[in-house]
């Protein structure tokens, strides 16, 4: 997101007839600048108003105990302990993989504190403030008042959603990626609050994931809407996602999606994969940073938070020595959790490469049978006989160092017309 000018940011246009600020925003406009900002009034000198010197708070939402409250104490306590705000996901990530499987964001404090301290100092500054989210940009997108400084009850899609969620699900949502289209979606005006309807402000400390949040709310599922195609036709019928069996539905109606090879801390991107996905081999042992278009198809290792044997996998951007920069030169427990993980891309058509039957019989062709090879003896071997570009994740497309991290999502494969979703 291009970053506004410096009077871009703070500047409040008076139009339409409004005054003052209390004319954009009636209730907060009652609360009156210097009772949320802190410092001086401004009538006298604009320069000392707006002076850390002298009070002046730029943010008086990071501080929301103070600032937002009584108004609003009931979201400010359960806030505190937000997806969004705390980043519990993550913390649980780097749990597993330094601690080992078992582990959660509630033993993020037994790790090292060399990673305790560099998630406090890095990782933390990506997440929001409230008024980062109904006011103005996110840091991370540089800032600025988004609408004269209006209270917004839903964020902006655009300023807010995709000021931070903008590299893989901006990007897969607007059909940014070449060779791509807009998400149906998209297209059909959709916005990011249609579907996710969880409460965004709800205490989720007892939760590992977002997605071990929703499990407990309404998750809002594909059939809500599409509840009358689960017998459409004979692939809905023959692959429709039930625990356990089945296809995501992601698996058959998601174009090729962002992957990531591999974030470091410190905003260190190493040297290894190449500067442009296809210049060098992804996986070349390296442990450099690359954005890639991949579509990978794997095993549901959760069915308790998904539907469907079969899911979609996104390569995430971690490497054993992603923490390096912070003093930890490598996670002790890097296999714990696969680097391939369950995604569910932003990016869904009707006909996709998977379901288009313009040059075949059926949609079967593009997924059944799929880059098989023999040896010279005419006997099939497991994995690495597969062609790589092949829609399913194999061993071939792992760097050596997460072979054994990705075994709970890699398929396994029939010597029998090779179909990986029947096996033997």
């Amino acid at each position: 997101m291009t970053p506004l000018e410096t009077w871009e940011k703070v500047l409040i246009e008076l139009k339409g007839g409004n005054k003052s600020f209390k004319d954009i925003d009636p209730v907060h406009g009652l609360i009156g600048c210097i009772n949320c900002h802190g410092g001086v009034e401004p009538s006298s000198d604009l320069e000392i108003a707006h002076s850390t010197d002298h009070g002046f708070t730029r943010d008086p939402s990071s501080n929301p105990e103070e600032s937002c409250n009584p108004c609003h104490n009931q979201l400010v306590e359960s806030n505190k302990n937000s997806m969004h705000t705390m980043a519990w996901g993550e913390k649980t990530t780097i749990a597993q993989r330094e601690l080992g499987e078992g582990n959660d964001h509630t033993t993020f404090d037994e790790c090292p504190e060399s990673l305790t301290s560099g998630f406090d100092g890095e990782c933390t500054s990506c997440h929001t403030t409230c008024g980062q989210c109904h006011i103005s940009r996110p840091n991370s997108a540089h800032g600025g008042l988004i609408d004269n400084h209006k209270f917004n009850r839903i964020p902006d899609q655009t300023n807010n959603c995709m000021a931070c969620h903008g590299s893989r699900i901006g990007t897969d949502f607007k059909g940014e990626l070449t060779g791509n289209v807009a998400d149906v979606h998209f297209l059909k005006r959709l916005k990011c609050f249609d579907c996710h309807v969880e409460d965004f402000h709800a205490d989720a400390s007892q939760y590992e994931s977002r997605y071990h949040l929703l499990k407990d709310e309404e998750q809002v599922q594909c059939d809500f809407c599409h509840g009358d195609v689960a017998e459409a036709n004979e692939y809905h019928q023959q692959h429709w996602p039930e625990s356990g069996e089945g296809l995501s539905c992601f698996v058959c109606h998601s174009q090729p999606y962002n992957n990531c090879n591999t974030c470091h801390s410190g905003g260190e991107w190493k040297e290894g994969y190449g500067e442009v996905a296809g210049e060098t081999d992804v996986k070349s042992g390296g442990n450099g940073y690359l954005e890639y278009p991949d579509f990978k198809i794997g095993i549901n290792n959760d069915y308790e938070l998904r539907n469907g044997k079969w899911a979609v996998l996104r390569h995430i951007p971690v490497a054993p020595d992603s923490y390096e920069k912070w003093g930890h030169p490598e996670l002790a427990n890097f296999d714990a959790r696969p680097t391939w993980e369950v995604t569910t891309p932003h990016n869904i058509k009707l006909w996709t490469s998977q379901t288009d039957t313009t040059n075949s019989d059926y949609c079967s062709d593009n997924c059944h049978n799929h880059g098989v090879r023999y040896d010279s003896e005419g006997n099939y071997s497991n994995y690495t006989s597969l062609d790589t570009n092949s829609i399913y994740l194999l061993l071939d497309d792992l760097i050596e160092n997460e072979i054994n991290a990705n075994q709970p999502v890699l398929g396994q494969f029939s010597k029998v017309g090779c179909n990986p979703c029947h096996p033997g």
